[in-house]
């Protein structure tokens, strides 16, 4: 059974030009080959372009909209970012504070690091403290963060930290005296009529809440697993987790360009902070954004955020006043490609976009096709190949790179071993990505093990078999 995607699309309106309808014909295009989402582009002259595609819940046939809520990642650190920045504002603290100033508790290497080290990723704190699967309290994170030590010297180096801003919603909660949430939602979401951005506190029930999708696999919302009553664990609080539509995080773009919640002199310092912090060449640090130096010497202000299930990315051109944002509920190789070959088209006159993604279908059986009979051929050695069926499978099946790199005779011993270890299989399921890959789900008959095989093609060579992996459930008992 192969699982299809349904688009649904507003019709552009033929007075809408020919870039937006480009970027239109390239959307589908990338539907066509598995992407599922919803897109958001805003050209000078144009009203918003907004582009639906598959669905928030295939089971119940829920189509994702502009109202779908996505988990968007680390797209949630610009909301700190703008928090901190707020009670500044507000004269509540000064970016330039020792944090030990208002978390008297905290260890000695810890307390001298400042609010611009932690929103800027130069404090020195590691990436993470506490796995995805945890699901650890404040006082947890504290109590780890304490006993954990410093990579550098605050602000000596960049080194990305999710933790340096699960830190900074705690501090967010000391200085306001309120919850992070609750902080955000009075300070930030109401004034820019965001109805569908948080964690526990909007209607979740008024809208659709998008599930997570990794290869075939329905990963469930958000907040089925890993959350505590009031909101994420604290290991993803404030760094990501936060969910949101693309037409509210429009609304985020278009009040961040009045001053009814920054003013101009704090959003400055927002997008390019007093003490500049440079990534790579091209990249530099902002308080929750990436600021990207264009090839026309213009900045886009950026980020974007991703679980290995929901991608999700922001561009904003200010100078050139074209907005992109793009949400995704499913995992699939070349989504982050996708707002920068919309850009291209935008900026490039005549440019042909190029397909970023790679399909992945899924099967209940393998198909009737020559990635299939191969598959087939290999599951039978596996079963009950003889040391005739082994040479001749690898001299017509196997690659011609795949046998000089490691000898016809090697690949036969390889297969023999690989029978012992497995005996006669039944599928379970199958995936095919691009054409290229293979993973098939499967039971090992003789234990009812599950186990999972991985094959390679080289289109190059008829797609030939260029290299095989074996994984069983058995082996890392």
């Amino acid at each position: 059974m192969v699982v299809n995607c349904t688009k649904v699309n507003k019709p552009l309106k033929p007075q809408q030009d020919s870039v937006l309808q480009s970027i239109s014909r390239y959307l589908d295009w990338e539907s066509e080959n598995g992407f599922d989402g919803v897109v958001l582009v805003k050209t000078p002259g144009n009203e918003p372009m907004i582009r639906s595609y598959g669905y928030a819940n295939k089971e119940q046939l829920i189509p994702n909209s502009p109202e779908t809520a996505f988990d968007i990642g680390s797209i949630t650190k610009q909301f700190t970012g703008a928090a901190i920045m707020k009670l500044e504002m507000n004269g509540k603290l000064s970016v330039d504070d020792s944090i030990g100033k208002y978390l008297p508790d905290l260890s000695p290497d810890k307390k001298m690091i400042t609010f611009h080290q932690l929103l800027t990723h130069t404090s020195g704190l590691p990436t993470d403290i506490g796995s995805d699967a945890e699901v650890i309290t404040k006082d947890v994170l504290l109590t780890r963060l304490n006993g954990t030590p410093l990579l550098s010297a605050p602000g000596t180096d960049y080194h990305y930290s999710h933790v340096g801003y699960n830190l900074l919603g705690i501090l967010i909660e000391a200085i306001s005296g309120t919850d992070y949430e609750n902080y955000l939602q009075t300070n930030l979401f109401k004034p820019a009529k965001m109805k569908y951005t948080g964690y526990r506190t909007p209607d979740w029930n008024a809208t659709s809440v998008a599930h997570g999708y990794r290869f075939c696999n329905d990963w469930g919302g958000p907040m089925d697993a890993g959350w505590l009553e009031d909101g994420p664990s604290w290991s993803r609080r404030a760094s990501g987790g936060m969910l949101s539509t693309v037409s509210d995080l429009y609304a985020w773009h278009e009040a961040l360009l009045g001053n009814d919640i920054l003013d101009e002199k704090t959003k400055s310092k927002y997008y390019y902070p007093q003490k500049p912090v440079k990534i790579d060449n091209v990249q530099s640090s902002g308080y929750g954004w990436r600021i990207i130096k264009t090839t026309r010497q213009t900045n886009v202000i950026a980020h974007n955020g991703w679980n290995g299930r929901f991608y999700s990315d922001f561009l904003r051109y200010l100078d050139e006043k074209v907005t992109i944002i793009l949400l995704s509920n499913k995992y699939r190789k070349g989504n982050q490609s996708i707002p920068y070959e919309i850009a291209k088209c935008i900026f490039w006159r005549g440019y042909q976009p190029q397909l970023a993604g790679s399909l992945t279908q899924c099967l209940d059986s393998l198909p009737d096709n020559r990635l299939g009979k191969l598959a087939g051929r290999f599951l039978t050695l596996l079963a009950n190949g003889t040391e005739k069926d082994f040479k001749d499978f690898s001299e017509k099946c196997l690659s011609s790179q795949m046998i000089q790199k490691f000898g016809n005779d090697t690949l036969v011993n390889n297969l023999w071993d690989l029978q012992k270890r497995t005996g006669p299989l039944k599928i379970r399921q199958i995936m095919i990505t691009d054409n290229q890959q293979m993973n098939i789900e499967v039971f090992q008959l003789s234990n009812n093990k599950e186990a999972f095989i991985q094959l390679f093609f080289d289109k190059n060579e008829d797609y030939k078999i260029r290299g095989f992996r074996f994984d069983s459930t058995e082996q890392k008992n």
